[in-house]
């Protein structure tokens, strides 16, 4: 592990195993995953996916030894789940309304419940329709857009996601998509999907499980060893606080008013960047790039 990944370290895990029934699912794994990751965790189904993400949540005893943001799981639940969006494969039985719901993770969270009320209506979810609704009554689609709406709107540190995209309308899928694209790099999200094609773009690395064990770990991003960047100057015919949440997060300046930015972008991470732009091509009047290469 290099010495910035080291800093950034947000989940570390150390020989963690776990069995039901005396059949091991994960078996003696070792991994760790830092801020501004975006992970593929994939493989066949039994593999162990959904049981090492259940485990960070802190929901299984487990053997071995697994910190998130440096805490014990299993002791400090409380504490790490207000910092981490977990949209499961399959909706909890929840008994609350939908405003219960959206109340309750207000208050456990800090956030503004209109933030999930946004995300939720974007996604096509009315929630005006819906508040006395129970959860149990939902269909399997909107349920997925109400659970997608908890775990992004709260603007977590990591994002854990188990087939988030399955129960989701062609629209709602596209939507989710760019709500990903546009999370703060700062965030660790692990997406564990069979869509690979879906999250292909956006993942920087991939991690395949096969019987409780990893047996691929692939980084995706150009390595850092590459100082070549791009001067970006981008004006825009409006600009509203997510596009300028965005642009802050990759340490764009504004100049000549609130109309016109600049930054420079990595190498390794223009390409993600111009994915992420590229939604809010509507609004951008001019942009120029230029690349600037390292000297030898």
């Amino acid at each position: 592990m290099t010495e910035k990944n080291r800093n950034n370290l947000l989940i570390d895990i150390e020989h963690l195993s776990k069995s039901f029934k005396k059949i091991k699912v994960i078996d003696d794994l070792t991994v760790s995953f830092s801020s501004n990751e975006r992970v593929a965790l994939i493989g066949q189904n039994g593999a162990g996916k959904t049981t090492l993400i259940r485990c960070i949540l802190g929901q299984y005893v487990y053997d071995g030894k697994l910190s998130v943001f440096g805490l014990n799981p299993r002791t400090n639940r409380e504490e790490i789940l207000k910092s981490v969006g977990f949209v499961p494969q399959l909706p909890p039985p929840l008994k609350m309304t939908v405003k219960e719901i959206l109340d309750f993770f207000a208050g456990l969270t800090g956030t503004d419940k209109n933030e999930f009320v946004k995300i939720s209506e974007d996604l096509g979810l009315s929630i005006k329709n819906n508040l006395s609704k129970p959860f149990l009554k939902l269909s399997g689609g909107m349920k997925q857009k109400l659970l997608v709406s908890l775990a992004l709107g709260r603007k977590p540190k990591i994002i854990l996601m188990d087939e988030p995209s399955a129960n989701l309308d062609p629209q709602a899928r596209e939507i989710f998509f760019q709500y990903l694209n546009n999370v703060s790099k700062d965030t660790l999200m692990i997406l564990s999907s069979h869509r690979m094609n879906e999250i292909s773009t956006l993942v920087t690395r991939i991690v395949e499980m096969d019987l409780g064990k990893i047996t691929l770990d692939e980084h995706l991003v150009v390595p850092d060893s590459s100082k070549n960047k791009f001067a970006y100057k981008i004006e825009f015919k409006e600009i509203n606080d997510d596009l300028k949440n965005i642009l802050l997060d990759w340490k764009f300046r504004g100049v000549n008013g609130n109309l016109v930015w600049e930054a420079e972008i990595n190498e390794s991470d223009n390409a993600k960047f111009m994915n992420i732009i590229s939604h809010f091509s509507a609004v951008i009047k001019d942009m120029k790039v230029e690349k600037r290469e390292s000297e030898p």
